[in-house]
């Protein structure tokens, strides 16, 4: 009995405060000694904040501000990691059941202004927002093309 207070005891005293993913937690712990130097045990992490940066919606979707949702590479498609010469769309926030996104290129310049999208389209390279408007840049930085959509349809455009 003495041997299973103290491993839970060290257990608790090592697991007490942890720094890791999702952030700072609390660990209780319930362990079992085999003979006088060696215990097994589990325990269980329990969060007591939330990284400034991560904000958690009604979905119960984490968000991370200003997280990358994705790449694409030269040609619009999307893939699993930066790619010389693609693009990458930024998550900024979620409104409502649309996510405000930009989009940059490879290197960090800007290629879009901040615009809306639905959870459906934040993966489609070509995607338009359904209400709004969307600035696309040249990489040189000038406006390219302004669009104005109102119910998924084009209202005005602009070169």
């Amino acid at each position: 009995m003495k041997t299973v207070l103290a491993t839970t005891l060290l257990t608790l005293t090592l697991c007490a405060c942890s720094n890791g993913t999702p952030g700072m937690s609390v660990g209780i712990g319930l362990g079992t000694g085999i003979g006088s130097h060696l215990g097994l045990g589990t325990s269980l992490n329990i969060p007591i904040g939330l990284n400034k940066n991560r904000a958690q919606n009604s979905d119960g979707l984490k968000i991370i501000e200003e997280q990358i949702v994705t790449h694409f590479d030269t040609h619009g498609n999307a893939t699993d990691s930066a790619v010389k010469g693609g693009f990458y769309r930024q998550l900024i926030s979620k409104r409502g059941s649309s996510y405000l996104v930009q989009d940059f290129y490879s290197d960090g310049k800007k290629r879009t202004d901040p615009y809306t999208l639905p959870r459906n389209k934040l993966l489609q390279f070509r995607a338009m927002p359904d209400n709004g408007s969307l600035t696309i840049y040249a990489y040189n930085g000038t406006v390219m093309q302004q669009q104005v959509f109102q119910s998924g349809k084009l209202v005005s455009a602009r070169p």
